[in-house]
């Protein structure tokens, strides 16, 4: 029987092979409809190197497009892989996060490259469709970016999840450097992050990916076959998502810190509840009622050091959000820079 590695290579080559057939002006990646097209869109996958969950459906999508029974697309579309390398050495990333390096001024690593190589796509789009999955399982998918009015009703109408974890467009997602959708909506354009569970290969990531791709890809589809550019509704109050937002972040203690075992993305919890450990002797108790957001779970050596260099949280608890973000953030505007950070611990 394949191992899951073995498979994930084999799909690797088979977007290679049809990245040959369908080229774009940047490696891995597959470019397909007319380049005078009035309405462009990317979808991402594997910006991080283990999370490779949507890639069979992306096989899938990409395979449904091309067959000849279909009518010529009228929108233009670039599927990308965004770290290639990092999926072959089965890590997250080689030398620098991808979905940090999006100020585009680092020429000296490999993700800095790539994200520079990136750009010339992400520059081009009016919809951007970045798939992620968590290191640590997650009750349910869900949706993580800063609240863009139109990015928003995009993520309600691909009915990939019904939770929305979210936050003030001014305020960045990590101080580490910027994510690319980050820099997609700061063009202006719109820009959706979707986490389909657990890094790795699943039925369930497959059914979301394809779903969704193919609710987005046949709209657009519909609304240019109309002349008309594609811009879905406001979701009826039945269809509107679960707006979540950060509570409180919990900083990493230190190397002799860690979360009890088995905790997962929006696992519930109360005030006072023990959480794990900064130090021997000395709890990490939760300060608030709300819902587990990215614990971490470092690799540790023989000593019980994390073998990696930590920083960010230990982990977030996010709460419901009793506005609507339009209400809520309705003093932010999408030109703001980020400039506060948050954690990412995906």
């Amino acid at each position: 029987m394949l191992s899951n590695e073995n498979i994930v290579l084999d799909l690797l080559d088979g977007f290679e092979q049809m990245a040959k057939e369908f080229p774009s002006e940047i490696p891995w990646c597959i470019e397909m409809g007319p380049k005078d097209s009035t309405f462009v869109t990317a979808i991402g996958s594997v910006i991080h190197g283990n999370e490779t969950g949507s890639l069979p459906a992306v096989i899938a999508m990409l395979n449904e497009l091309t067959d000849q029974d279909n009518p010529p697309l009228k929108g233009r579309y670039f599927f990308f892989i965004g770290n290639p390398d990092a999926v072959k050495a089965e890590t997250r990333y080689i030398e620098r996060d991808l979905n940090r390096c999006f100020h585009l001024n680092d020429s000296k690593t490999l993700e800095g490259r790539r994200a520079q190589e990136l750009a010339l796509v992400l520059s081009k789009v009016n919809l951007f469709i970045d798939y992620h999955q968590t290191n640590q399982p997650a009750v349910f998918p869900f949706f993580t970016f800063a609240f863009h009015e139109e990015s928003y009703r995009w993520a309600a109408y691909m009915k990939a999840a019904q939770h929305f974890v979210t936050r003030d467009p001014r305020i960045a997602f990590s101080s580490e450097g910027l994510c690319g959708d980050e820099w997609v909506r700061q063009r202006g354009q719109s820009a959706v992050t979707i986490e389909l569970g657990r890094s790795g290969l699943s039925h369930a990531a497959h059914q979301i990916t394809l779903s969704s791709l193919r609710r987005v890809i046949g709209y657009i589809e519909s609304e240019l076959d109309h002349g008309r550019s594609p811009h879905p509704p406001s979701p009826e109050a039945k269809d509107q998502l679960n707006f979540f937002e950060v509570a409180t972040k919990i900083p990493w203690p230190g190397d002799e810190a860690a979360l009890l075992p088995g905790f997962e993305n929006f696992q519930s919890v109360k005030a006072g509840q023990e959480l794990g450990i900064s130090r021997p002797g000395e709890k990490i108790i939760a300060p608030v009622d709300g819902y587990l957001m990215f614990p971490k779970y470092p690799k540790r050596n023989e000593n019980g050091r994390p073998v990696e260099a930590q920083g960010g949280d230990i982990v977030q608890i996010i709460r419901p959000m009793t506005q609507h973000p339009r209400t809520a953030y309705a003093s932010a505007t999408q030109s703001d820079n980020p400039s506060a950070s948050t954690s990412r611990g995906k």
